[in-house]
Protein backbone atom coordinates (compact mmCIF):
# COMPACT_ATOMS: atom_id res chain seq x y z
CA UNK A 1 0.00 0.00 0.00
CA UNK A 2 1.38 3.27 -0.56
CA UNK A 3 1.65 5.88 1.84
CA UNK A 4 0.21 9.37 1.15
CA UNK A 5 1.54 12.20 3.28
CA UNK A 6 -1.58 14.39 3.54
CA UNK A 7 -0.32 17.93 2.40
CA UNK A 8 -2.57 19.62 0.41
CA UNK A 9 -0.10 22.29 -1.48
CA UNK A 10 -2.18 25.10 -1.03
CA UNK A 11 -3.58 24.10 2.61
CA UNK A 12 -6.33 21.62 2.53
CA UNK A 13 -9.42 24.13 3.71
CA UNK A 14 -7.02 27.21 4.75
CA UNK A 15 -8.14 30.29 3.72
CA UNK A 16 -6.47 30.44 0.24
CA UNK A 17 -8.07 27.06 -0.74
CA UNK A 18 -11.34 28.72 0.19
CA UNK A 19 -10.81 31.54 -2.06
CA UNK A 20 -9.24 29.91 -5.31
CA UNK A 21 -12.21 27.55 -5.13
CA UNK A 22 -14.65 30.48 -4.73
CA UNK A 23 -13.20 32.10 -7.46
CA UNK A 24 -13.02 29.44 -9.71
CA UNK A 25 -17.03 28.21 -8.71
CA UNK A 26 -18.16 31.54 -9.64
CA UNK A 27 -16.56 31.82 -12.75
CA UNK A 28 -17.46 28.54 -13.96
CA UNK A 29 -21.26 29.72 -12.85
CA UNK A 30 -20.60 33.38 -14.81
CA UNK A 31 -19.30 31.28 -17.47
CA UNK A 32 -22.36 28.79 -17.90
CA UNK A 33 -25.03 31.26 -17.87
CA UNK A 34 -23.09 33.60 -19.71
CA UNK A 35 -22.56 31.11 -22.51
CA UNK A 36 -26.32 29.41 -22.55
CA UNK A 37 -28.03 32.76 -23.34
CA UNK A 38 -25.04 33.30 -25.69
CA UNK A 39 -25.41 30.12 -27.60
CA UNK A 40 -27.54 28.17 -26.14
CA UNK A 41 -26.75 24.60 -26.67
CA UNK A 42 -24.16 24.35 -28.94
CA UNK A 43 -22.23 21.56 -30.08
CA UNK A 44 -18.93 23.64 -30.92
CA UNK A 45 -18.68 24.30 -27.25
CA UNK A 46 -19.18 20.49 -26.22
CA UNK A 47 -16.20 19.60 -28.51
CA UNK A 48 -14.14 22.22 -26.91
CA UNK A 49 -14.93 21.07 -23.75
CA UNK A 50 -13.81 17.55 -24.69
CA UNK A 51 -10.82 18.60 -25.93
CA UNK A 52 -10.18 19.51 -22.73
CA UNK A 53 -10.89 16.61 -21.01
CA UNK A 54 -8.89 14.69 -23.33
CA UNK A 55 -5.78 16.80 -22.94
CA UNK A 56 -5.78 16.93 -19.46
CA UNK A 57 -6.04 12.88 -19.18
CA UNK A 58 -3.13 12.84 -21.72
CA UNK A 59 -1.63 15.35 -19.54
CA UNK A 60 -2.02 12.94 -16.16
CA UNK A 61 -1.01 9.99 -17.67
CA UNK A 62 2.24 11.26 -18.95
CA UNK A 63 2.57 12.04 -15.10
CA UNK A 64 1.55 8.93 -13.86
CA UNK A 65 2.83 6.33 -16.14
CA UNK A 66 5.58 3.90 -15.14
CA UNK A 67 8.31 2.33 -17.12
CA UNK A 68 9.17 -0.90 -16.70
CA UNK A 69 11.22 -4.02 -18.25
CA UNK A 70 8.17 -5.38 -20.15
CA UNK A 71 7.46 -1.65 -21.41
CA UNK A 72 5.04 1.18 -20.26
CA UNK A 73 2.46 0.99 -18.05
CA UNK A 74 -0.56 3.19 -16.13
CA UNK A 75 -0.75 2.56 -12.46
CA UNK A 76 -4.59 0.63 -11.82
CA UNK A 77 -5.59 3.83 -9.49
CA UNK A 78 -4.96 6.29 -11.98
CA UNK A 79 -6.70 4.71 -15.26
CA UNK A 80 -10.13 7.08 -15.74
CA UNK A 81 -12.61 5.02 -13.86
CA UNK A 82 -13.55 7.69 -11.16
CA UNK A 83 -16.66 9.64 -11.42
CA UNK A 84 -14.66 12.83 -13.03
CA UNK A 85 -12.14 11.04 -15.38
CA UNK A 86 -14.54 9.14 -16.85
CA UNK A 87 -16.91 12.24 -17.60
CA UNK A 88 -14.35 12.44 -20.93
CA UNK A 89 -16.01 9.54 -22.40
CA UNK A 90 -19.27 10.97 -21.78
CA UNK A 91 -18.42 14.30 -23.11
CA UNK A 92 -17.20 13.00 -26.25
CA UNK A 93 -20.60 10.69 -26.59
CA UNK A 94 -22.59 14.17 -26.24
CA UNK A 95 -20.03 15.80 -28.92
CA UNK A 96 -20.65 13.23 -31.38
CA UNK A 97 -24.18 13.17 -31.01
CA UNK A 98 -26.67 13.99 -33.50
CA UNK A 99 -29.37 15.46 -31.88
CA UNK A 100 -29.02 15.97 -27.84
CA UNK A 101 -32.82 14.45 -27.39
CA UNK A 102 -31.45 11.34 -27.85
CA UNK A 103 -29.08 11.51 -24.99
CA UNK A 104 -31.17 12.73 -22.47
CA UNK A 105 -30.98 10.10 -20.03
CA UNK A 106 -27.11 10.82 -20.29
CA UNK A 107 -28.07 14.79 -19.95
CA UNK A 108 -30.38 14.06 -16.63
CA UNK A 109 -27.32 11.85 -15.45
CA UNK A 110 -24.36 14.41 -16.68
CA UNK A 111 -25.54 17.39 -15.06
CA UNK A 112 -25.77 16.68 -11.55
CA UNK A 113 -22.63 13.92 -11.92
CA UNK A 114 -20.28 16.88 -13.33
CA UNK A 115 -21.77 19.87 -10.85
CA UNK A 116 -21.69 17.86 -7.67
CA UNK A 117 -18.67 15.51 -8.56
CA UNK A 118 -16.99 18.66 -10.15
CA UNK A 119 -17.22 20.71 -6.54
CA UNK A 120 -16.03 17.72 -4.30
CA UNK A 121 -13.20 17.02 -6.63
CA UNK A 122 -11.88 20.86 -5.79
CA UNK A 123 -13.28 20.82 -2.07
CA UNK A 124 -11.56 17.82 -1.32
CA UNK A 125 -8.51 16.76 -3.94
CA UNK A 126 -7.64 13.20 -3.84
CA UNK A 127 -4.30 12.12 -2.65
CA UNK A 128 -2.56 12.15 -6.12
CA UNK A 129 -2.77 15.74 -5.68
CA UNK A 130 0.34 15.62 -3.25
CA UNK A 131 2.32 14.71 -6.32
CA UNK A 132 1.95 18.37 -7.56
CA UNK A 133 3.14 21.33 -6.02
CA UNK A 134 1.49 24.70 -6.13
CA UNK A 135 3.74 25.97 -8.64
CA UNK A 136 3.62 22.94 -10.94
CA UNK A 137 1.26 23.25 -14.06
CA UNK A 138 -0.34 19.33 -13.10
CA UNK A 139 -1.90 21.30 -9.86
CA UNK A 140 -3.64 24.13 -11.94
CA UNK A 141 -4.58 21.24 -14.41
CA UNK A 142 -6.78 19.37 -12.02
CA UNK A 143 -8.22 22.62 -10.60
CA UNK A 144 -8.83 24.12 -14.47
CA UNK A 145 -10.65 20.04 -15.18
CA UNK A 146 -13.46 19.89 -12.23
CA UNK A 147 -14.20 23.59 -12.85
CA UNK A 148 -14.79 23.10 -16.52
CA UNK A 149 -17.01 20.25 -15.37
CA UNK A 150 -19.16 22.56 -13.47
CA UNK A 151 -19.46 25.00 -16.15
CA UNK A 152 -20.71 22.10 -18.45
CA UNK A 153 -22.80 20.78 -16.47
CA UNK A 154 -24.33 24.13 -15.52
CA UNK A 155 -24.61 25.11 -19.31
CA UNK A 156 -26.34 21.39 -20.40
CA UNK A 157 -28.78 22.53 -17.36
CA UNK A 158 -29.19 26.19 -18.38
CA UNK A 159 -28.86 25.85 -22.15
CA UNK A 160 -32.14 23.29 -21.88
CA UNK A 161 -31.18 20.86 -24.67
CA UNK A 162 -33.80 18.84 -23.03
CA UNK A 163 -36.87 18.90 -20.52
CA UNK A 164 -34.82 18.22 -16.48
CA UNK A 165 -38.12 17.48 -14.25
CA UNK A 166 -38.37 16.05 -11.53
CA UNK A 167 -38.46 12.20 -13.51
CA UNK A 168 -34.79 13.15 -14.31
CA UNK A 169 -34.25 13.53 -11.14
CA UNK A 170 -36.04 10.12 -10.22
CA UNK A 171 -33.34 8.99 -13.74
CA UNK A 172 -30.64 10.09 -12.63
CA UNK A 173 -30.64 9.06 -9.02
CA UNK A 174 -31.25 5.61 -10.03
CA UNK A 175 -28.09 5.92 -12.35
CA UNK A 176 -26.09 6.81 -9.56
CA UNK A 177 -27.21 4.17 -7.22
CA UNK A 178 -26.35 1.72 -10.32
CA UNK A 179 -23.16 3.27 -11.02
CA UNK A 180 -21.88 2.86 -7.05
CA UNK A 181 -23.01 -0.97 -7.27
CA UNK A 182 -20.24 -0.86 -10.17
CA UNK A 183 -17.76 0.95 -8.25
CA UNK A 184 -18.01 -1.58 -5.61
CA UNK A 185 -17.55 -4.72 -7.92
CA UNK A 186 -14.95 -2.43 -9.99
CA UNK A 187 -12.70 -1.72 -6.61
CA UNK A 188 -13.50 -5.76 -5.62
CA UNK A 189 -11.73 -6.60 -9.39
CA UNK A 190 -8.70 -4.56 -8.13
CA UNK A 191 -8.32 -6.92 -5.04
CA UNK A 192 -10.11 -3.84 -2.79
CA UNK A 193 -6.54 -1.73 -3.39
CA UNK A 194 -6.77 1.37 -0.78
CA UNK A 195 -4.81 3.18 -3.99
CA UNK A 196 -7.33 2.31 -6.50
CA UNK A 197 -10.13 3.49 -4.29
CA UNK A 198 -12.53 4.21 -7.49
CA UNK A 199 -14.90 6.44 -6.14
CA UNK A 200 -13.54 6.61 -2.79
CA UNK A 201 -15.26 3.45 -1.96
CA UNK A 202 -12.40 1.74 -0.18
CA UNK A 203 -11.21 4.26 2.09
CA UNK A 204 -11.83 8.00 2.50
CA UNK A 205 -10.47 10.65 -0.29
CA UNK A 206 -8.36 12.10 2.12
CA UNK A 207 -7.47 11.37 6.00
CA UNK A 208 -9.08 12.48 9.25
CA UNK A 209 -11.91 14.85 7.74
CA UNK A 210 -15.31 15.69 8.63
CA UNK A 211 -17.52 12.98 8.02
CA UNK A 212 -16.11 10.93 5.50
CA UNK A 213 -13.89 8.83 7.39
CA UNK A 214 -13.62 5.62 9.60
CA UNK A 215 -14.11 7.13 12.63
CA UNK A 216 -17.67 5.04 12.68
CA UNK A 217 -16.12 1.97 9.81
CA UNK A 218 -17.03 0.87 6.58
CA UNK A 219 -20.54 1.15 6.54
CA UNK A 220 -21.27 4.29 8.70
CA UNK A 221 -18.88 5.89 5.64
CA UNK A 222 -20.57 4.65 3.06
CA UNK A 223 -23.86 5.42 4.05
CA UNK A 224 -22.01 9.16 4.57
CA UNK A 225 -20.93 8.81 1.30
CA UNK A 226 -24.26 8.25 0.13
CA UNK A 227 -26.39 10.61 1.51
CA UNK A 228 -23.38 13.28 0.63
CA UNK A 229 -24.25 12.32 -3.09
CA UNK A 230 -28.17 12.10 -2.64
CA UNK A 231 -27.81 15.80 -1.38
CA UNK A 232 -25.93 17.17 -4.49
CA UNK A 233 -28.19 15.59 -6.56
CA UNK A 234 -31.28 17.10 -4.75
CA UNK A 235 -29.23 20.46 -5.01
CA UNK A 236 -28.99 19.90 -8.70
CA UNK A 237 -32.95 19.32 -8.97
CA UNK A 238 -33.87 21.60 -6.62
CA UNK A 239 -35.85 24.18 -9.10
CA UNK A 240 -37.55 21.01 -10.30
CA UNK A 241 -38.30 19.01 -6.73
CA UNK A 242 -40.05 22.45 -5.43
CA UNK A 243 -41.96 23.00 -8.60
CA UNK A 244 -43.38 19.12 -8.12
CA UNK A 245 -44.13 19.81 -4.53
CA UNK A 246 -46.35 23.15 -5.73
CA UNK A 247 -48.03 20.87 -8.26
CA UNK A 248 -48.92 18.48 -5.56
CA UNK A 249 -49.83 20.99 -2.80
CA UNK A 250 -52.55 22.73 -5.75
CA UNK A 251 -53.72 19.94 -6.51
CA UNK A 252 -54.98 18.65 -3.13
CA UNK A 253 -56.13 22.30 -2.21
CA UNK A 254 -58.52 21.86 -5.63
CA UNK A 255 -59.91 19.07 -3.99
Amino acid sequence: MRVYDIQYPMGLFSVSHIIFLVVLWTLAAILAFYFSKKLGYNKKLIWVCAIIGILSEIEKILFFIEGTEFGFRLPAEHLPFNMCPFQIFLIFALAVSECPKKCKILLYFMYPTMVGGGFIGMLIPSAAINFHGLVEFATYRYFIYHAMLIFLGLYLYLSKPVEYTIKSFGIASGLIFLVLILAIWLNAFFGWNPDVNFWFIVRPPVENIPVLNFNHGWLVYMLHLGWICMVLFIFCYLKEIIGEVKSIIGKIKKK
